[in-house]
């Protein structure tokens, strides 16, 4: 759960940093095309970037170039209850219950948008022009969705106009807005509870109708075209999933179709763009950087490590298992570990790193700590490792086998424990 939480906290800063830069130096530029992309790479990175923060099994150590097997992080707060224990914290649960209750009808909502998607083209009048397929009834208002243009009934007696309606979601079509919306739904379901989803969703639609504005003002007469924008501003919507001709403010998009091109110098505002998202990739994917390892190769192995044997793996095909599984093991540290006072006195949290050797027997031998946070953090974690009861032993070929691995252990302190 504590996972989902980073997830979705580190998305949320992702979709907000790059959404204040867009509004403060980006909006009012007339570089349509770069603000879309701004826009969709935000939001994919804002998918991408907590992914990559998740914890796995595995690490890879470059000085010895080869995998060595990690446990999961345990945490310690200084009571008998370990913070990643298999049993919720209730408060954790209804928040974990509240989220999946929002997504699941979040997932509901946008099932519908798509069968009355598919509804509407049953029930409509087809035709075809080119690549595009035309579906016109009487309860449409224009709109496309990809290759399908929606049209109200009666459209062709527009003439002229309905040609140029055409047009205008055509190129929708040809931009590949819709895919631009499929992504937003996808970011509105596993961010449903963020209303800054939202104004994504209304800044890149209307990027959207500024790039297809950009593009009919070349083709058909700038005031015949703003009229028809006039005439078709009706309050009626289409599916969410649908660009609809009319949705838009229209004053708005008459004043950046007349509005002079910003001067190509804007474009390096762009340049801060980079160094945001590195930035940003660098605080949410690489902040546990703590975690990963890097064991230097020991200069000569140690007496304790030739007693046993020559061969040590990092790997093997089955790996060894605590008594117990998992969760002995997780309730076999939470009972036996103790917060240092004098860590607990100087306000001392962190993450201590072990290593040991599960030999062929299951005893856990020659424990080290190869990275520390504070004297006393480090020995009370070694004590407790020393003490570790038997394990199954590791095995390679179907024979028992040594195997070397890794654990970070990290001290948390109960804020409530100490007011």
């Amino acid at each position: 759960m504590s996972s989902l939480i980073n997830y979705l906290w580190e998305g949320i800063i992702c979709l907000t940093i790059p959404w204040l830069l867009y509004k403060a130096l980006f909006e009012k530029t007339t570089f349509f095309a770069w603000n879309r992309t701004f826009l969709l790479s935000a939001l994919i990175l804002a998918l991408l970037f907590p992914a990559l923060n998740l914890e796995g099994l595995y690490i890879f150590n470059f000085n010895r170039e080869t995998y060595q097997f990690i446990l999961p992080t345990f945490e310690y707060d200084g009571t008998n209850q370990p913070l990643n224990s298999l049993t919720p914290i209730p408060i954790t649960s209804f928040l974990a219950g509240a989220y999946l209750i929002g997504m699941l009808f979040s997932i509901i909502k946008f099932l519908i948008r798509i069968f009355s998607l598919i509804s509407s083209i049953k029930k409509a009048k087809i035709s075809y022009k080119g690549e595009y397929t035309l579906l016109e009834h009487a309860s449409f208002e224009p709109s496309s969705f990809f290759h399908l243009i929606f049209l109200p009934e009666g459209s062709f007696k527009l003439n002229d106009k309905v040609d140029c309606i055409i047009s205008h979601e055509a190129m929708h079509a040809n931009y590949n807005h819709s895919l631009d919306k499929l992504l937003l739904q996808l970011v509105k379901i596993i961010f449903w509870f963020y209303p800054i989803c939202h104004l994504y969703e209304k800044d890149l639609e209307v990027v959207h109708e500024y790039q297809v504005d950009e593009k009919m003002k070349d083709i058909y007469p700038l005031k015949e075209y703003a009229l028809l924008l006039i005439h078709l501003g009706k309050p009626k919507m289409m599916n969410q999933l649908a660009h609809n001709f009319n949705k838009f403010q229209i004053k708005k998009r008459i004043t950046m179709m007349t509005k002079p091109k910003s001067k190509r110098i804007a474009k390096w505002l762009y340049a801060f763009a980079l160094p945001i998202f590195i930035g940003l990739f660098g605080l949410i994917s690489c902040d546990q950087k703590d975690e990963i390892v890097d064991v230097e190769k020991p200069q000569a192995e140690t007496k304790t490590e030739r007693a046993i044997s020559n061969e040590i793996f990092e790997t093997a095909e089955d790996m060894p298992v605590p008594f117990d599984g998992m969760q002995g093991w997780n309730e076999y540290l939470s009972q036996n570990l103790k917060y240092p006072q004098s860590s607990k006195d100087q306000n001392i949290e962190g993450t201590v790193y072990l290593q040991f050797i599960i030999n062929k027997e299951g005893e856990l031998i020659n424990p080290s700590v190869i990275r520390g946070v504070d004297p006393d953090l480090d020995a009370e974690a070694l004590r407790v490792i020393k003490n570790s009861p038997k394990w199954t032993a590791g095995k390679q070929g179907g024979r028992d086998v040594n195997v070397k691995m890794q654990i970070p252990i990290r001290f948390k302190l109960n804020k409530q424990l100490l007011d």
